[in-house]
């Protein structure tokens, strides 16, 4: 009897660490296209500084405050996908 409960506890637990690990895969897919949002919003902010360079240069006004805020928009999503990127990092470690 005490094999059949032994046995019962060892599949209990199996099943948890399964579960477990299945959730971690899941919010790891999560964070993986979160990141690839975030990269591709960073390619389209860089696509409009150079429209705004290219303004600037054919008389544009106010190209300058434009490029340095979307700058400081690439900073931010680059923290961003760091971030997510350190998250994925301790996931994968766990």
């Amino acid at each position: 009897m005490e094999f059949f409960e032994d046995m019962g506890r060892k599949v209990g637990e199996t099943v948890r660490a399964v579960g477990d690990r299945s959730q971690q895969f899941i919010e790891m897919g999560k964070i993986n296209i979160e990141i690839g949002k975030e990269e591709a919003v960073i390619k389209k902010v860089y696509s409009r500084i150079g429209r705004a360079v290219y303004n600037a240069r054919h008389g544009g006004e106010g190209a300058a405050e434009e490029v340095e805020t979307l700058c400081k928009e690439i900073e931010e999503r680059h923290k961003r996908v760091q971030d997510l990127k350190n998250r994925l990092q301790e996931l994968k470690s766990d």
